[in-house]
């Protein structure tokens, strides 16, 4: 292993012995030190326990996207950021989409993509992409702050439901 297995560190940075960790999964010890030590790649049911328990989101993203056949196809790598990097990347990938709003009615207006369309296409898609990792970023870094504490979970569901409404 070139770098730490990210169950290893999460549970080290945690400091739980691996003991005490399987436990607070409900797994068994020899099972968490094959999945630390890659011998065994954890299901899905334990990959959200240890996210829970370990409170790091991330631990989903990171078996979706390198795990699980479908979402290495369709799960982009999120990146595991603090709030003030997301906050500009995400404000660069919403100004960026601003430029793009003109060429994708351009495109689309005749409902046909020819060859001279195709990169200005590839270049859209590849935008809303980079905005999308971000939104999803952005995501487990409330997930994270929530989880730590920082945010109280009621508080926050709340808020959404309140933008949810406005949004409808």
């Amino acid at each position: 292993m070139s770098e730490q297995n990210i169950y290893l560190a999460k549970r080290k940075a945690l400091g739980w012995s691996r003991e005490y960790a399987a436990e607070q999964i409900g797994i068994s010890d020899d099972k968490l030190e094959r999945i630390e030590n890659e011998k065994q790649l954890p299901n899905p049911q334990d990959v959200l326990i240890m996210s829970d328990v370990y409170q790091a989101p991330e631990l989903c993203n990171h078996y979706c996207h390198g795990s699980c056949e479908i979402g290495q196809l369709y799960v982009p790598k999120v990146p595991n950021a603090e709030l003030p990097g997301i906050i500009l990347h995400l404000l660069d990938s919403v100004y960026a989409v601003e430029d793009i709003e003109k060429i994708l009615v351009k495109i689309t207006a005749d409902n046909k993509i020819d060859e001279s369309e195709v990169e200005d296409l590839a270049n859209a898609q590849y935008t809303l992409e980079r905005l999308s990792i971000m939104i999803e970023a952005l995501q487990l870094c409330v997930e994270r702050k929530i989880d730590q504490g920082e945010i109280d979970r009621k508080a926050y569901d709340a808020a959404y439901k309140k933008a949810e409404g406005r949004l409808k």
